[in-house]
């Protein structure tokens, strides 16, 4: 069986470490990345100060959603 992963390219307005900061005090998590990471199946991987690759094999409608609600984004691409 081949798993088959969606892929999400987002830059984000500010940088991932300060947005690390608002995971902190409001998420009860260290990190976006842990934060995103809690989704089963999903991972990020930053790739510039304020860009990440995210993929998941069957929650990205629930990441997209609270990514768009909760994160200041200045651009997303699915793949």
């Amino acid at each position: 069986m081949t798993a088959y992963y969606d892929t999400l390219i987002v830059t984000f307005s500010d940088p991932i470490g300060i947005l690390d900061m608002m995971c902190t005090d409001t998420c009860d998590v260290a990190t976006l990345k842990e934060w995103i990471e809690s989704y089963e199946s999903t991972r990020m991987t930053p790739i510039s100060e304020h860009t990440a690759v995210i993929t998941s094999e069957y929650n990205m409608p629930c990441v997209k959603e609270w990514l768009t609600h909760c994160t200041p984004i200045a651009d997303m691409r699915e793949f």
